[in-house]
Order: C-alpha cells, then sequence, then structure tokens
C-alpha cells in the first residue's frame, strides 16, 4: 500500500507546476512584446501574389454588397490575374515589375451586368487597361492606383476563407 510519503514528490511537481502555469496572469492568447504583454505585434503584409484580394472600393465608392457577390482577384507567380469583376468572371496576363503592375486584355465570361454589379464591372475593367498601375500593400489592404489617380482598395481573403 502506497503512503503519503511516497505520493509527495510528485504531488509537489504537479502543484509546482499549476502554481507556475497560474502565475503567468492574462489571457492565454495575450502577446508579450516589447511594449509589455497584451500589445500585439505589427501585422504582417499580406503577399501580392498567391492571395485572394476582395474589392472594397472602386474610384473612392464603396464595392456593392448582395450578388452576384463581391469582385475578388488572385495573382498568380506565374503571371495570370484571375476571379470576379463582380458579375463575370475573368483571367488576364499580368507583369509585375516592381511596384508597377500590368494588367493585359482579359478573357472574361458575357453576362449581362447591369446595376451597381455592371457599374463595378465597367469600373474595374477600365482601371486594369488604365496602363501600369503603382501597388501598394499595408498589412492586408492592397491599394492599385492608375496614372490618372483613380485606383481601387482590395482586402486579402483570411484563412478561413
Amino acid at each position: 500500500m502506497r503512503t503519503l510519503r511516497h505520493l509527495a514528490p510528485g504531488l509537489a511537481a504537479l502543484l509546482a507546476a499549476l502554481a507556475l502555469t497560474g502565475c503567468r496572469g492574462g489571457s492565454s492568447d495575450a502577446a508579450l512584446t516589447p511594449d509589455g504583454p497584451g500589445s500585439q505585434p505589427p501585422a504582417a503584409n499580406a503577399p501580392l501574389t498567391a492571395t485572394t484580394w476582395t474589392v472594397a472600393s472602386v474610384d473612392g465608392a464603396a464595392a456593392p454588397a448582395g450578388p452576384p457577390g463581391p469582385a475578388r482577384l488572385t495573382i498568380a507567380p506565374d503571371g495570370t490575374a484571375s476571379g470576379s469583376l463582380g458579375c463575370n468572371r475573368f483571367s488576364a496576363p499580368v507583369t509585375v515589375a516592381g511596384a508597377t503592375l500590368t494588367v493585359g486584355p482579359p478573357t472574361t465570361t458575357r453576362m449581362a451586368c447591369e446595376g451597381p454589379a455592371g457599374a463595378q464591372e465597367r469600373a474595374l475593367t477600365a482601371l486594369f487597361a488604365a496602363g501600369p498601375l503603382t501597388w501598394k500593400i499595408q498589412e492586408r489592404t492592397l491599394t492599385l492606383t492608375a496614372p490618372d489617380g483613380k485606383g481601387l482598395t482590395a482586402e486579402a481573403a483570411s484563412a478561413a476563407e
């Protein structure tokens, strides 16, 4: 039969581990940074390629919500862009040179797009054809700007999307 004396070393180790865990304090997901516990490290920029970008605004106007769905684009490392213009799907060659991006002539489906989705599609098509676009990524937001100052903002899809 075991006595309390035989359990004491194991029990003491267990209690010490529990005490150390309990002394951490704060939330279990609190980040420890040079600014102290709880402050978050800066978010990393999403990569330009291999990220699905959902258009948030075009020429300063919020992207339309609702059917047929949001405009999205993905730029593949092989030099192609594909996605949805908000109504029609598209594919186009893309050249990235430094901070500029040039979209070649797109191949699209041919659904009739009216209303806000049609207006957004026309604005995106004109933007892509405007010549070299300057691109910039800040955290999870992509900004594309044409030489005339028109542009779009798009958000990187989350890992769950």
